[in-house]
């Protein structure tokens, strides 16, 4: 009889603007009741995760993520080809990822389907050297992002929501180079979204033809638009038809490089890409990181 599985659970207190404190001992007591052996370990700073992740290979036979994207983001920089699976129990404000491995973000189930453990090997993503697991958005959804962190009383959706409204009087569009496997565009750009998975901001689908694990990236690219037409064409980025949208152009590459005439917002995995640069590599990295999904039941 093999010995039980050892789970590390690394978890961020701050997620959800401190609501998943709630949702970490909600966990904690599925794990005690089903007597599976496990350790916490709290985050208290940016780039921890990833190191305890990085250590808790060494030891443990599962990681745990428990928090939201930018979580999930830092367990990652210690896990790429360490070939221990990696769990997510999602309790953030966007939670995107876990739709590519169909996580509900409902704890109970998200640890009824870790306890399963069916694992996939998937692709990762690359940004000037850091790792991402789900996208990255330059442009609009990066201002987003941004402009998402003064609303503190709302969560989800609706947080983005608020965000895109204020970000809308703010953002201006980028004259951007950028080259893919299949050529290079050079116009002003609105809005450029890399996608491993399908979607960001908690349900914006602008990679909807994505896949975890096709050893490719998707590129939307959207030109500018006035106001009257983002609120027209909204509802096809929520429907998962952004192709409809006649401002949008799609794509497929392994590598892209944009180089930008200006500094302009980049998010990672929902998390603001501060770096002091105008151009940016990306690239896929195959077959990178063991998941736990719920694979079998979605097919």
């Amino acid at each position: 009889m093999n010995p039980p599985k050892r789970y590390k659970l690394i978890a961020n207190p701050t997620a959800r603007r401190g609501d998943a404190r709630s949702a970490i001992s909600r966990v904690m007591t599925l794990f005690a009741r089903a007597g599976v052996p496990h350790d916490l370990e709290l985050t208290s700073g940016p780039q921890e995760a990833g190191m305890i992740a990085k250590a808790a290979c060494e030891q443990y036979d599962v990681i745990v993520a428990v928090g939201g994207d930018g979580t999930v983001n830092e367990v990652v920089q210690g896990m790429v080809f360490a070939k221990k699976p990696l769990g997510v129990i999602p309790c953030g404000s966007g939670n995107d990822f876990v739709k590519s491995l169909h996580i509900p973000p409902i704890v109970e189930k998200a640890v009824e389907i870790l306890f399963r453990g069916e694992t996939r090997t998937i692709d990762a993503g690359r940004i000037n050297g850091r790792y991402f697991a789900n996208g990255v958005g330059i442009g609009f959804d990066a201002a987003v992002t941004a402009a998402s962190r003064s609303f503190k009383r709302i969560k989800g959706l609706p947080l983005y929501l608020a965000a895109t409204l204020k970000a809308l009087g703010t953002f201006h569009p980028v004259p951007m180079t950028v080259t893919l496997d299949s050529g290079t565009i050079r116009q002003d750009i609105f809005l450029l979204t890399t996608g491993n998975g399908t979607t960001c901001g908690g349900g914006f689908v602008l990679t909807p033809h994505a896949k975890v694990d096709d050893g490719l990236l998707d590129v939307t690219a959207v030109r500018p638009m006035s106001i009257p037409a983002i609120f027209r064409y909204l509802p096809d980025v929520f429907r998962g038809t952004i192709e409809r949208v006649p401002y949008a152009t799609m794509y497929t590459s392994r590598k892209i490089i944009v180089e930008s005439s200006g500094r302009v917002p980049v998010h990672m995995d929902g998390e603001l890409f501060e770096e002091n640069t105008t151009r940016y590599e990306l690239e896929v990295v195959p077959k990178a990181l063991t998941v736990i999904g719920n694979f079998s039941e979605s097919e």
